[in-house]
């Protein structure tokens, strides 16, 4: 046998007992006559009484038409619906310890959401990277990694982008990154949706031999083929939250048939159990059905079946259809025998087990290691992620950059002298103001429009445990920092100059700092949004929720104009701290007398321009102290905002 460099894992029993879980169903509206508005809310039952056993070294299918549950038991199973569910939900004999439960198994979603500029083989490096243990070396990484895409069938495209991949390779490369850390248990959500025949029978051969390596795999699947339904081990099926049936594949067709309907030849099974749960043949049938499973168990079935015998498919289609489904490739008998070692003496990375009689989750190594090498860990590691992707992906910033250029010159020649011309200073008035509202938006709208486009990675990756949120919100900020003070500095170094502003260095720099401030205040208030929001909705409320703040900087109309009622609202307008810190660097701080062409210039004194805008005595330290706290609450929110969505998400 060939020597696995992955991570070792004793198996895991997954069952639960009597699981029921509602929704508050929709309020009606009134009826004709009535005087209420609505009647009162009730709640929806999704499952009902649902029970059943998922064992290692056994595919699951849990199926049944729209509607019927199935994606609610797996989230609940897998830990990501707690609330409103009642039953018991027990791991290897134990009571489920949810903490534990999330970091020993993984969930592959429905849709591959990948990280399209990275290639195959550094999306694996860098899972290996965040999911391993601290302790583990390169070398051995390397070996994980060469194994896994060996095993998987990726080793031919390894240095091939995530975006220039097949579905099917794109389906195996993110069942290839969960299995870094070899999880006991895995979840998948319709694997086989959008692949063709070829790719689903590969896909779920795949997940066979996963499950012949002594993991418990479960999955929800619709309508597959008789070749692939053949392929899991066990079914559980529901309709309407109750469980028409439970055991072994092969016994289905036998169990429905004792229960008085048979099976038309030539008939796909998984069809014929869907068309039962339809209700194709009469709802009396999910009723029998229903009744006859609560009344069995899964011995219970095993013991009276013979297989799908000529019920459904003719003897030749059958064993045609059973010699394929029984021989696996000669990649999925490797990885069978590879990965399917299952020890329970040396040291694991999520739990031990103490003896197969008293099973017992226990915190190893990956625990014991301190938080902070954790954090500091995982934060290096996304942000080198990030500077890669932002660096693979140039078109934005390359046309920011153009952007910034163009509009910085178009700006500097339409105000060229205006900044120590007394006849100009209304001019350079809206020079000042408009630059912090290109800034603004130049800021703002790029980030609505790309954080929501990377929030489907994020949730794959935090909800399998690769990260916590905090190192990843960290870590993107800490990636985004440079390009957002890139672009205002270069705006403001072309319009500063071309504009013929005061020439001192430090309001030079106080020019500058405010632009970058404000660009980063807008930067966060794009992740706020856009971590609340869908993205259709934030290209909508950002601009609608920024601009009006511009209307309280003191420009457009004084804040002394405003209505008193109104006014508390320049409290929170961040335009308005730049704005008059920048007309302070501009015209304040003792600057001498603007030049006057004409025999006579209402401001050729500077503080005149001050007193007019009602900037007069402003602390631009204390404005830069606002401005920095508002930064600090908005990004604060920016983060609650974004844990919030992903628990909505779960």
């Amino acid at each position: 046998m060939l020597e696995s460099h992955l991570p070792n894992h004793p198996p895991v029993t997954l069952e639960f007992n009597e699981l029921n879980f509602s929704v508050i169903d929709s309020p009606s509206k009134k009826a004709v006559g009535s005087f209420r508005p609505y009647v009162a809310k009730q709640m929806k039952p999704i499952l009902k009484d649902a029970s059943g056993i998922f064992k290692p070294g056994e595919l699951t299918a849990i199926m049944g038409p729209s509607g019927a549950g199935k994606s609610t038991l797996m989230n609940i199973l897998a830990g990501y619906k707690t609330q409103n569910v009642q039953g018991s939900i027990i791991v290897s004999g134990k009571s489920r310890d949810l903490a534990q439960f999330r970091k020993m198994s993984c969930y592959i979603m429905q849709d591959d959401v990948l990280l399209p500029h990275l290639t195959v083989y550094e999306s694996m490096k860098y899972a290996a990277q965040l999911k391993l243990p601290l302790k583990t070396t390169k070398s051995q990484k390397e070996l994980v990694i060469k194994e896994i895409l060996d095993i998987i069938g990726l080793t031919k495209c390894q240095n091939v982008k995530a975006s220039s991949i097949s579905g099917g390779q794109r389906k195996r490369l993110a069942i290839a990154l969960e299995l870094i850390n070899n999880p006991p248990i895995m979840f998948f959500d319709e694997p086989t949706s959008g692949l063709d025949s070829a790719s689903c029978y590969s896909c779920v051969t795949l997940l066979k031999a996963l499950a012949q390596g002594g993991r418990t795999i479960i999955a929800t699947i619709h309508q597959p083929s008789a070749r692939i339904f053949e392929q899991f081990d066990s079914l559980y099926l529901l309709e309407d939250g109750h469980c028409l049936y439970r055991g072994p594949t092969r016994s289905v067709v036998p169990f429905i048939a004792r229960q008085g309907l048979q099976c038309p030849p030539y008939h796909n099974p998984a069809d014929f159990i869907i068309e039962i749960a339809s209700g194709d043949y009469g709802n009396q049938w999910i009723g029998i059905l229903a009744n006859a499973t609560a009344l069995s168990s899964d011995s219970l079935i095993s013991s009276n079946s013979s297989g799908l015998a000529n019920d459904c498919i003719e003897d030749g289609a059958l064993e045609e259809v059973q010699d394929e489904s029984i021989t696996l490739t000669s990649k999925a008998k490797e990885f069978q025998r590879e990965v399917g070692n299952i020890n329970h003496d040396e040291e694991v990375t999520v739990i031990l087990i103490e003896s197969e009689s008293n099973p017992k989750c226990i915190t190893t190594s990956v625990h014991d290691e301190s938080r902070l090498a954790q954090f500091a860990n995982q934060f290096f590691t996304l942000l080198r992620r990030s500077f890669l992707c932002i660096s693979r992906d140039m078109m934005l910033t390359r046309l920011r950059i153009a952007t910034t250029l163009i509009v910085g010159l178009l700006v500097g020649s339409i105000y060229h002298g205006a900044g120590n011309d007394a006849e100009s200073v209304i001019n350079n008035l809206g020079n000042l103001f408009f630059g912090l509202l290109f800034i603004t938006l130049s800021s703002l709208m790029p980030t609505l429009l790309t954080f929501p486009l990377e929030r489907g990675v994020l949730v794959r990756e935090h909800l399998n445990c690769w990260y916590s949120l905090k190192s990843y919100f960290i870590a993107r900020t800490c990636a985004d920092l440079p390009f957002q003070v890139l672009f205002p500095f270069l705006y403001v170094v072309i319009m500063y100059y071309m504009s013929d502003q005061p020439q001192e260095a430090f309001r030079f720099w106080i020019v500058a700092g405010m632009h970058i401030c404000i660009s980063l205040v807008a930067q966060s208030l794009g992740l706020l949004i856009g971590a609340a929001c869908h993205v259709q909705n934030a290209v909508f409320i950002g601009p609608v929720t920024a601009i009006p703040m511009f209307l309280f900087a003191g420009f457009i109309v004084s804040i002394e104009s405003v209505p008193i009622y109104l006014r508390w609202i320049s409290w929170f307008a961040y335009p308005k701290y730049s704005f008059q810190s920048i007309l302070t660097a501009v015209y304040g701080l003792e600057r001498e007398n603007l030049k006057c062409y004409q025999a006579y210039c209402h401001f050729k004194n500077p503080k005149k321009i001050l007193d007019q805008l009602d900037a007069v005595d402003i602390d631009v330290a204390n404005q830069f102290y606002c401005i920095i706290a508002y930064l600090l609450v908005v990004r604060v929110l920016a983060y609650y905002a974004l844990r919030y969505k992903i628990r909505v998400e779960k």
